[in-house]
């Protein structure tokens, strides 16, 4: 009998690539080389080298074993993705319609991804700031990218992110490569920082009693907790209620029995309040969200993976934190759009925080003084939990709400521009003279957000986007919001030679001036993303306010909720029309959701807080119910409309949109990815049609919107068009998205 040495077994690992490609591809693992579902590795496609996810590993294979390649590397044995956030991934693939490697990608911080400490690309300043300066005006005619890029590096005030750089300019490499062949600007490497990040302590949780809604808040939720089951929970709770106070009584429970949580909010600009409230109570907190450098959330990441964290609190992507045993996700202003993606893979946090509850048997606690229509539908028909808080919590008392039409202002004032009605301006005065103080709220930045023609009516627009530019004069640009483009303010119409333009309108710069000049010895500030491009902008205005350093702040959405001001006792909403008339299915929920929002910003203490909405539509039905603090009142009548219309939550919606660099090649793109789906029952099919902004960045946009009536009309769209954004060429991009929160 001979003896055969026996051959080695080959083991063959599935890959998902971080590409639009829905399938996995088959690779060998090289003898003594071993990897298990969730481990990342190195492996060559098509002579390029990238990285992917280990999804499935096995004996055999299907193909000849000559043509299957071997990876080239396993890039970190002890970086395993958990299987929850394996299951999760390949549920994201199938719900929004994008590969697995793409759904995977969105699971993992990009400092999660390298091998070991990192040195990171970074600009900083190298000319003197007075020279900067002077170049930025010099390159804001011939070169405005450039002079964008070296504005943004000199307000930051230190090193910076090369990536964020890019982002925040809407710019490639080369501006910034420029500059620094000019000695403007020096490209440097910074090791990552592996320091923890210390919450601030001025932002602390005090104990208080709970009042007897909120312990039978806390009950009802923890009666899931115990019995390790899932379920989802609506905690819908006048603003002031104390919802913050029931998620750490919540978490208390849970960390008591060993299990971990997660808390998302919707904003960079809540999330230091929040941090230091639960890091009062809890000594194990990891901080996720974009605000923080890619360094920074890897290192966050990694104390979650290795156990040392146990609660992750951020914005959206933090969903995806590595916590071990989880027990709680708690989605705080649930109603938020922020929550949802707006590039691939295009998901919403809230939906998918439910799915991994369903997963890791976790219990999800969905939070909110004003939640979506289709949060409060499933609620009421029993798909959701409902608990509420009906009542402010403590001393404070809901404030008194004054709509103020501005229209009975005088007719001089009215076509200039009313910024602050005389109601408004009377009660500032009493305010700031007791030494109150005073938020105003205007969701529109800049100074004028159109510049027309008062002679033949011509608005200045973007030469690349269909849209007008705004005024900002602090910067003495006209500037696009969509595209950055930035020109000079030009001193004569260019259609009928008129002299003189005339500012229309009124954004937050317009509003400080306008604040400053009417109270001189008010300490005035405002946020917005022109002020917040600083490091930490957002943490030293807020702690300033708190501390009553601040008498009027003044800022667009991102002071509209979650904020705990006790001496906020006058709250102005300088104009309650902005997003009303946006051609979007969701205008009116938006705007009285904000209007809702901010208006619970006032009479949070032991004071009371009034409330002055300034508008042009005082009987408008979302204003009213604004007005009136009435939820239900506006949800009886919008839902009415919903209907009516078939939006949701009586439809589930599926947007594809195609831009491309010629307009017919556009339509005939969407033309062809609607074909499948015509015809189909309990669906209809809106489109092709030019979406509303019909050009952005010299290119065409035409959309089509499929309303899905039952969950299987879905499920058959869904296999209809999964696959659309194959239909997508060198000069024409198609994008898929399920459940826009946008129909711009």
């Amino acid at each position: 009998m001979t003896l055969f040495e026996p051959a080695p077994v080959t083991h063959y690992v599935q890959i998902a690539l971080n590409l639009p490609l829905r399938r996995e591809f088959t690779y060998a693992l090289p003898p003594g080389v071993t990897a298990q579902p969730g481990n990342r590795v190195r492996v060559q496609f098509h002579g390029r080298k990238l990285s992917g996810v280990v999804v499935n590993v096995s004996d055999t294979c299907d193909l000849p074993p000559g043509k299957v390649k071997s990876i080239d590397l396993v890039l970190d044995q002890e970086l395993l993705l958990p299987a929850s956030l394996l299951e999760l991934s390949r549920r994201m693939s199938v719900t929004y319609g994008c590969s697995l490697g793409e759904a995977l990608d969105a699971t993992l911080p990009a400092a999660a991804k390298a091998r070991g400490q990192r040195r990171i690309p970074h600009l900083e300043l190298l000319a003197p700031p007075d020279l900067a300066k002077a170049q930025i005006e010099q390159l804001e005619e011939k070169h405005q990218e450039r002079a964008r890029v070296l504005r943004t590096v000199l307000e930051f005030g230190g090193p910076m992110q090369v990536n964020d750089v890019r982002r925040r300019t809407s710019t490639s490499d080369s501006p910034w490569k420029t500059l620094v062949k000019a000695g403007l600007l020096r490209r440097v490497m910074i090791a990552e920082d592996l320091q923890e990040l210390v919450p601030s302590a001025d932002e602390r949780a005090l104990r208080h009693d709970l009042n007897a809604d909120q312990q039978r808040a806390v009950d009802a939720v923890t009666r899931a907790v115990e019995a390790k089951a899932h379920r989802t929970f609506l905690l819908h709770g006048v603003t002031g209620s104390g919802k913050t106070e029931v998620y750490l009584r919540i978490l208390e429970e849970v960390r008591s029995r060993g299990r971990s949580g997660i808390v998302l909010v919707p904003e960079i600009s809540l999330t230091p309040q929040t941090v230091g409230r639960f890091a009062s109570r809890f000594p194990d907190v990891a901080v996720l969200h974009s605000g923080l450098t890619d360094s920074e959330r890897g290192r966050q990441w990694q104390r979650l993976m290795q156990g040392k964290a146990k609660v992750a609190i951020g914005a959206r992507s933090a969903l995806f934190a590595p916590v071990q045993n989880l027990g709680l996700i708690v989605i705080d202003e649930e109603h938020e759009t922020s929550f949802k993606q707006d590039c691939t893979p295009r998901y919403h946090a809230r939906e998918l925080a439910i799915v991994r509850g369903e997963i890791e048997n976790a219990v999800v606690v969905l939070g909110s003084a004003t939640p979506t229509l289709e949060s409060i539908g499933k609620a009421r028909r029993g798909i959701y939990e409902l608990v509420t808080l009906p009542k402010r919590a403590g001393a404070g008392r809901m404030p008194k709400v004054i709509v103020q039409d501005l229209r009975s202002e005088p007719k001089e004032v009215q076509r200039s521009g009313v910024v602050l009605s005389r109601t408004l301006l009377v009660m500032m005065e009493e305010r700031l003279r007791a030494r109150d103080q005073v938020l105003l709220f205007l969701n529109r930045r800049g100074f004028s957000p159109v510049l027309l023609c008062p002679s033949c009516g011509e608005v200045v627009r973007c030469e690349h986007c269909a849209v007008s530019m705004t005024w900002h004069s602090r910067r003495g640009r006209l500037i696009c919001h969509w595209c950055c483009n930035e020109k000079r303010r030009p001193e004569s119409c260019a259609t009928c030679q008129h002299p003189a333009m005339h500012e229309l309108g009124v954004g937050t710069e317009r509003l400080e001036a306008a604040v400053k000049q009417r109270f001189p010895e008010a300490i005035v500030a405002r946020m917005d993303a022109d002020t917040m491009t600083e490091r930490g902008a957002h943490e030293r205005v807020l702690g300033a306010f708190r501390k009553k350093q601040i008498d009027v702040l003044i800022g667009t959405q991102m002071i509209a909720k979650g904020l705990d001001f006790p001496d906020v006792t006058l709250v102005g909403v300088v104009s309650a029309d902005t997003g009303l008339f946006v051609p979007d299915y969701r205008s009116a929920e938006r705007t009285f959701q904000l209007l809702f929002q901010v208006a619970g910003r006032a009479g949070r203490g032991e004071k009371p807080g009034t409330v002055v909405i300034q508008t042009y539509c005082p009987d408008n039905y979302a204003i009213a119910a604004a007005a009136k603090l009435d939820y239900d009142l506006f949800v009886q009548q919008e839902l009415q409309f919903r209907k009516q219309t078939g939006y949701p939550p009586f439809a589930r919606l599926i947007r594809v949109l195609a831009e491309g660099n010629a307009e017919a090649e556009a339509r005939a793109l969407l033309e062809k990815a609607v074909t499948p789906v015509r015809g189909f029952a309990e669906m209809d099919v809106l489109g092709p049609a030019p979406a509303v902004i019909t050009k952005v960045k010299d290119r065409w946009r035409w959309h089509m919107l499929a309303k899905c009536y039952t969950q299987a009309s879905f499920t058959k769209a869904m296999q209809a068009l999964g696959t659309v954004e194959d239909l997508a060429t060198r000069t024409c991009r198609v994008t898929l998205d399920v459940d826009p929160s946008s129909l711009m």
